[in-house]
């Protein structure tokens, strides 16, 4: 009974030590892209620590559109919504995932006017998120940007 013990520790030890990002899952079936693919709220956004969501609604929507264009094979997310004082903001990213599917790269982001944006989001600006957590539910990402870290924690709709 000891031994069974001991190898169930070992067996946790190992498995949490592989786990890919910092916030789990520590098991899916689902692949990466399959996670990120669907229809999201922001729900948190920090940076540096600070809570700045309020100032991110000022200019952008909180809705992100994740998915795959079936016929160029390119994938897409899509801000397009309604910011806090009820006018429309588009931006549009396409993306791909790095590093065994632990860094999300912006390829390209496009769309707003200059004036509707916030940090890492707008137009040409192609940064390089960490991703934290990846479940089926909700997404954490992480990024550096003009040497400021931005959180951001997306939640299914």
């Amino acid at each position: 009974m000891k031994k069974i013990i001991l190898y169930l520790i070992v067996i946790a030890a190992i498995a949490s030590s592989c786990k890919k990002y910092e916030e789990g899952p520590l098991v899916s079936f689902r692949s990466a892209k399959n996670r990120l693919y669907g229809n999201y709220t922001l729900t948190y956004l920090t940076v540096d620590g600070k809570d700045c969501l309020s100032q991110y609604y000022d200019s952008l929507s909180k809705s992100f559109y994740f998915y795959e264009d079936n016929s160029s094979r390119v994938d897409y997310c899509d801000m397009i919504g309604i910011r806090k004082d009820d006018g429309l903001s588009s931006l549009s990213w396409t993306w791909e995932l790095l590093d065994h599917n632990k860094i999300l790269k912006i390829i390209s982001a496009g769309g707003n006017p200059p004036g509707w944006s916030y940090g890492p989001f707008k137009t040409n600006i192609l940064p390089e998120w960490k991703i934290l957590r990846l479940t089926k539910k909700e997404k954490k990402l992480k990024t550096l940007y003009l040497d400021q870290e931005y959180v951001i924690t997306l939640e299914s709709l």
